[in-house]
């Protein structure tokens, strides 16, 4: 034993370094005080402003000074010299809080005035990184921490590092219910003392390594040492004790669930890997601990009352302690060549113990492996021993690769996972598979495939008959005798287009599809697509025209996936305007969800499905230069006269710009100009009966434009209809793409996602000009065209967008005609080059902001 040493009076040059990630926001009026010596920080300690977001403190030790109960300190990165000594005194209700934000955070004492954090008569103080969980982004490095005669301390997530003589954390001078937990402390001396006169401590969940004692009680009354992994190599001054030390006459020790490990298996004359003296032993108690002197079977495991045992099995006899105490190789280091088995800590540990946490260092709770038998105690009774919670579970894994448009290769292994730092966990070799089945989820299951001690075991290749999403279950025959399985969920490389319609599946206005009633601002509905109108059930995506009227506020509409929360917008409106905006989404679950935002009011909402994408056989899609088949401003596609109210134009696909014969649909840009009366356009197979459905809607004066998917009639052609109004107006279309049997593209439908918004960090549209945006960001894998929806706001000037791929030449069509001030979006296809980059166009001398959003993508893959 050595003698009781006072770290916090020695004179040492010491150092603090707080990592912590993203800061608390705070409201002003709040109690909180930054620090922040930064020239830049406008910092002064005098003052009544000093503190302030504005003014900040320059050092901590007068944030310390100033602080009250309920305060929370802040300090900003940087290195802060001199040290600290904390005297602050909070409530139970109130504790002072400490905490680092936003980088590195140095604390360099000076080398005359001892450790570089001192606590001295303080109580409810918490001092530790800002989320209380250790991670590479997140955590305080300190060497030499003192706490003298103070209570309700809570150090988490510190790196204590101290040189010999130096305890890296001492507890002193009478105090009490001090927590040294989730931390790291490397020492060149010791590591954690509680000294004489102390009570109540807690020394949990960390990770020590020392030469001399791991961890020391010294006179102690009521420490709980549990689950901390405690390693080092003793020095030889160290005649006695132990990597864990108890002495002095100490009371009330707990020592349970710790990892107590010798790498280099030099122990002192007299001790132990766990060392209780006479004085201390009728008090304290010991089990559940895992225990390594390195394979060196003459040594001893445990000292107790003066007496060294050699045997886990002797000790429990001799003194009915330490009963589920194991000497095994912990696999910290790779001590020992491993055997495959996963560590003995593993599913083994008394979650009852005293000062046991609910999650280890790195956050993660008690975690249970399914292949080792649970030994523990407690509720749960799966926990691990020592400071983390064992990932080392036996699993099969699956990874499905596609290969082609209907094939995946599929990589078959047995692994075992484990998180590794200084303090060791480090992956090991998995349990050897025998075999291996698989079902591929389409009714074929392959036969045994042998397996082997490597750890990728296999790799196996399936094509399937047509496109879809399967279920992978791959089963592994373990040498153990075990069985396990993993599934992994495989899509094809895409989904096929059917025309169908137009029909409407929603109309708020007359109970279509939902009850008839308004949509509320912040409301939503769901629309059910599979079975409506004979869709079948297994659709992946739906292509529909949406429609906004009778709209009492302004807002926006979102469609998603059934169930998902909106992270996109589809349509933007203002109070009486009828607005119109095609939308391709994700199906889930038979259903579709439509969002409505804004700030007041409501709107009604009608849906007219024109196509849907089913996993199965059906049409590809192929894409075109973008290209104007009609233009009745100037003859283009039909004769140069406008389009009379209530009548409709014939408009030839097939057979124009090389478009082939037997096309089922087209996706075509409509544009409608030189309006002198409000109407709407309808877009239909030719020789359709009278439309019952719109894709546009259009006021006097204005130019609006929508992208849509029209089925193409038997005679190669679609009518575009201008209805509702008595005016004639120009219409102008412009094909994107094409859908056919012999289309090789199919469609994969994502999740709804933002890529870029110029209002938070993209570029913003210059005044005739045009900036790139990368798509690539997004990693779609061999996206060939997007399914994007563009919105502008804040024009300052009249104008249009044209979108392209980035090094192509500008096309001479238009895809959004906007006015000051508007807030509008359409759909598009964007076709995208091999980097995903995409060049917007902004024909106007003012500028814009552009939002685009992503709904899927064609691949040829």
């Amino acid at each position: 034993m050595r003698s009781s040493r006072r770290a916090v009076a020695a004179a040492v040059s010491v150092s603090i370094t707080l990592v912590t990630g993203v800061a608390v926001a705070h409201a002003d009026g709040s109690s909180v005080l930054y620090v922040d010596n930064v020239a830049t920080a406008n910092c002064t300690d005098t003052g009544g402003s000093a503190g302030s977001a504005a003014t900040p403190f320059c050092t901590i030790q007068a944030a310390a000074d100033a602080a009250i109960p309920g305060d929370t300190i802040e300090i900003a990165d940087g290195r802060y010299a001199g040290g600290v000594d904390i005297k602050s005194v909070g409530t139970a209700a109130a504790p002072i809080v400490f905490e680092a934000i936003g980088g590195t955070v140095q604390i360099v004492g000076t080398g005359s005035t001892g450790p570089a954090l001192t606590f001295d008569g303080a109580s409810n103080v918490t001092f530790g990184a800002a989320t209380g969980l250790i991670a590479p982004s997140t955590q305080m490095n300190v060497w030499s921490v003192g706490v003298i005669g103070s209570s309700h301390i809570t150090l988490d997530n510190l790196r204590v590092t101290a040189d010999s003589p130096l305890a890296g954390v001492e507890i002193a001078g009478s105090s009490s219910d001090v927590s040294l937990t989730r931390s790291l402390v490397l020492g060149s001396g010791g590591g954690v003392l509680v000294d004489t006169g102390s009570s109540g401590d807690v020394i949990s969940t960390n990770g020590i390594t020392s030469l001399a004692s791991g961890i020391e009680v010294e006179g102690a009354s009521d420490t709980a040492v549990t689950s901390n992994n405690v390693t080092g190599q003793l020095h030889t001054g160290h005649t006695a004790g132990g990597q864990i030390s108890v002495s002095a006459g100490s009371t009330g020790t707990s020592i349970e669930n710790n990892v107590v490990a010798n790498p280099a298996g030099s122990y002192p004359a007299v001790g132990g890997a766990i060392y209780v003296d006479a004085s201390s032993a009728p008090g304290t108690t010991s089990d559940y601990n895992v225990e390594w002197p390195t394979g060196l079977p003459t040594k001893y495991v445990d000292s107790w009352a003066g007496v060294d045992y050699q045997t886990a099995a002797s000790f429990t006899a001799a003194t009915s302690q330490g009963s589920h105490d194991l000497v095994a190789n912990p696999q910290l280091y790779s001590l020992a060549t491993s055997d495959g088995s996963p560590p003995p800590q593993t599913d083994s540990a008394n979650s009852a113990a005293p000062g046991m946490l609910s999650t280890d260092r790195s956050g993660m709770q008690c975690y249970v492996d399914p292949v080792v038998p649970i030994t523990g105690a407690g509720s749960p009774d799966y926990c691990s021993r020592g400071f983390f919670q064992q990932r080392y579970a036996t699993t099969v894994n699956a990874p499905a690769t596609p290969i082609g448009a209907l094939s995946v290769s599929l990589g078959s292994s047995v692994s075992q996972v484990a998180t590794g730092n200084e303090f060791g966990n480090v992956p090991q070799s998995p349990t050897p598979a025998i075999s291996y089945v698989i079902n591929w989820g389409d009714g074929t299951t392959s036969a045994p495939i042998p397996g082997s001690s490597t750890e990728i075991e296999t790799t196996a290749t399936h094509a399937y008959a047509k496109a879809g999403t399967y279920p992978i279950t791959d089963t592994a025959q373990l040498t153990d005798g075990t069985t396990i399985s993993t599934t992994t969920s495989f899509t094809t490389a895409g989904s096929t287009y059917t025309p169908h319609g137009p029909t409407r599946i929603l109309d708020t206005r007359n109970g279509t599809g939902a009850a008839k009633a308004k949509v509320p601002v912040n409301g939503s509905i769901t629309v059910q697509v599979a079975g409506a109108d004979s869709i079948p059930s297994d659709i992946s995506a739906v292509a529909l025209n949406l429609t906004v009227t009778d709209a009492t506020g302004n807002g926006y509409l979102s469609v998603v996936p059934n169930g998902q929360a909106p992270t996109t917008s589809n349509l933007n409106y203002a109070a009486g305007q009828t607005v119109a905006n095609s939308v391709i989404v994700p199906v889930h679950g038979g259903g579709i969800t439509i969002y409505n935002s804004g700030t007041s009011g409501s709107a009604d909402i009608i849906a007219d499905v024109s196509g849907y994408f089913t996993p199965g056989a059906g049409n590809g899609y192929t894409a075109a230069s973008l290209d104007r088949i009609l233009d009745t401003r100037n003859g283009t596609g039909a004769a140069r006269a406008q389009v009379a109210a209530n009548s409709g134009i014939p408009v030839t696909i097939a057979g124009a710009d090389a478009i082939p014969s037997g096309i089922t649909a087209v996706a075509v840009h409509v544009t409608v100009a030189d309006t002198t009366g409000n109407g709407w356009i309808a877009a239909e197979p030719d020789g359709a009966d009278a439309p019952s459905t719109s894709v546009l809607n259009y006021g006097k004066g204005q130019i609006i434009s929508n992208t849509v998917i029209v089925p193409v009639a038997a005679d190669g052609k679609i009518e575009l209809y201008n209805g509702g109004g008595t005016t004639p107006v120009d219409l102008i279309a412009d094909v994107s793409g094409y859908f056919s049997a012999g289309s090789a593209a199919l469609y994969m439908p994502i999740d709804p996602v933002r890529a870029f918004d110029s209002r938070y960090g993209s570029p913003s549209l210059p005044a005739n000009g045009a900036q790139a945006y990368d798509l690539g960001l997004l990693k779609l894998p061999s996206m060939e065209d997007v399914i994007a929806n563009i919105t502008l706001t804040q024009e300052t000037k009249n104008g249009y967008i044209t979108a392209y791929p980035t090094g192509t030449a500008k096309p001479t069509t238009s895809n959004l005609n906007y006015a000051p001030g508007q807030t509008i979006g359409g759909m598009f296809i964007l076709s995208t080059p091999s980097t995903g980059e995409v060049d917007v166009y902004n024909q106007s001398g003012g500028t814009a902001q552009i939002i685009l959003d992503v709904f899927g993508y064609f691949t040829n893959a």
